[in-house]
């Protein structure tokens, strides 16, 4: 059985159209199953941990990266594929995986075409794409054999899945994360940046100035953290034009 969770914001109405032709397609698709919806009194968490009583084949959220990204850490340990319909913006992981909008997103659905790729963990909670940080203030620890402090405007990008084109080196089915250390250097008439990269299975990562990471290009993880990566930890549907 399918669970289709609706994230919150799609309670707007001018999302009403958009929900009811996604309800319509699924069906005609023969991909039927329990519709969900969060609000201000069932939150996504509570959502997910009902249905797994029921034991689903798969979750399908619908909604955005914030959206994908609670039901991923809502599932825990829990060995069930997951799926993306994505509606509105901020939706740079379901473009990676090769959908990119409502129409073609439940087209790929019905091909179910699963492919299973690494999980980047911060602390306690797991990330798809990326983990972010300022660079002032920022000591970083690299597999237990070294630190380094950033000097400079920047930020500290950690990344699992790429969903940014000059960085298509990076890998989620490799069991590593790729950092990207990124200081930008301003002159009277002009700005240089410079790039620095290193390849790591765990990071402990401190900020000074009390500055969070941003996971997912949606949730804030106070520091300190411990990094690490988890290989081939998600079962999810993907397009046959992803990007990796």
């Amino acid at each position: 059985m399918h669970i289709y969770i609706y994230d919150q914001f799609l309670n707007q109405r001018k999302y009403d159209k958009i929900v009811s032709k996604i309800e319509i397609r699924v069906t005609d698709l023969g991909l039927g199953g329990k519709n969900c919806h969060v609000g201000p009194l069932k939150s996504l968490r509570s959502i997910v941990k009902d249905e797994l009583r029921n034991n689903p084949k798969t979750f399908i959220a619908v909604g955005n990266n914030k959206t994908l990204s609670e039901i991923v850490n809502a599932l825990g340990d829990e060995d069930v594929a997951v799926g993306i319909i994505p509606v509105g913006p901020n939706n740079s992981i379901a473009s990676t995986l090769g959908i990119e909008n409502e129409d073609n997103a439940c087209n790929i659905l019905s091909a179910r075409l699963i492919e299973k790729i690494d999980l980047g963990v911060i602390n306690e909670n797991y990330f798809i794409s990326s983990a972010i940080i300022n660079t002032q203030g920022t000591i970083i620890e690299v597999n237990e054999q070294y630190t380094m402090e950033p000097i400079g405007i920047g930020t500290v990008e950690i990344i699992n899945l790429n969903t940014q084109r000059e960085q298509s080196a990076v890998s989620p089915q490799d069991g590593i994360l790729e950092t990207f250390i990124k200081i930008t250097q301003k002159k009277l008439l002009s700005k240089t940046s410079n790039q620095s990269f290193l390849r790591s299975n765990r990071l402990i990562i401190n900020n000074l100035n009390n500055k969070n990471f941003i996971i997912d290009n949606s949730v804030e993880i106070k520091t300190p953290v411990q990094v690490g990566v988890i290989p081939d930890r998600l079962s999810i549907i993907v397009g046959k034009e992803r990007k990796f």
